[in-house]
Order: C-alpha cells, then sequence, then structure tokens
C-alpha cells in the first residue's frame, strides 16, 4: 500500500520515502534584522512540512507524462486534505505544494523517474 493526499494514489507506481522537516520555531540569529540586533528573534511556529522522494513507474513514455500530468494538475489547484502514509499514519490539513523531477526519464523494461514533492500544513 502506498500514500495518499485527500484519498487521491498519485504516487503510488513506485516506491515511496517520507521525511519530516523540521519542527519547532522559526528564528533569526542575531544581526540578521540590522546591525543593532543583539539578541535572536523568534518570529513564530513552524508550520508542519513532509517531503516525499520515490519514483515514478510507468510502462511506456506516455503512462509516465500521464502520471506527472495528473500530479502537476494536483498541484497547481492545491490539493489539499488527508496525507495517509504507507504507515497508515495520517496527516490532516496537507497541501501538495510541488512536484520537483530529479532526473530525465530512464528506459528500460519499465520507464521511470525519481521526484521529490512537498507537503505542507498551512499555519
Amino acid at each position: 500500500m502506498g500514500s495518499t493526499i485527500n484519498g487521491q494514489a498519485l504516487f503510488d507506481s513506485g516506491p515511496q520515502r517520507f521525511t519530516l522537516r523540521p519542527l519547532g520555531k522559526l528564528s533569526l540569529p542575531p544581526l540578521t534584522l540590522d546591525a543593532l540586533q543583539h539578541t535572536t528573534v523568534v518570529v513564530g511556529n513552524l508550520e508542519l512540512r513532509i517531503e516525499q522522494t520515490g519514483r515514478l513507474i510507468g510502462t511506456d513514455d506516455d503512462d509516465l507524462w500521464d502520471q506527472i500530468e495528473l500530479i502537476q494538475s494536483r498541484a497547481e489547484t492545491s490539493l489539499t486534505g488527508t496525507l495517509v502514509l504507507p504507515s497508515g499514519r495520517m496527516f490532516t490539513g496537507m497541501t501538495l505544494l510541488r512536484m520537483k523531477p530529479l532526473e530525465g526519464f530512464r528506459r528500460g523494461r519499465v520507464v521511470s523517474m525519481s521526484y521529490e514533492a512537498d507537503y505542507i500544513r498551512f499555519g
């Protein structure tokens, strides 16, 4: 079983891996805002971010392009909902922010491409 966002399995054609991005507070070190700033300034809470890496796998170029175009359309319309990881762990209110191809198509018995996708829970 793979992951889903708002009930849609966009990345299930290949392996997936998830990384939780930094949690806690956003702070600015001394001298960031001006020359007289001598202490760390806490700006606020960081938004929850999860990074997904993996491979999209298709039977041919057209199949892989169809997957990419579907992901593109969902990211451009800010698909938001519950992100469910393969383990069953759920994160509510997540938005698919972007998907970045990491290489060109690799061809063999199947056609594949590695990618990186970002989800965020806007504060």
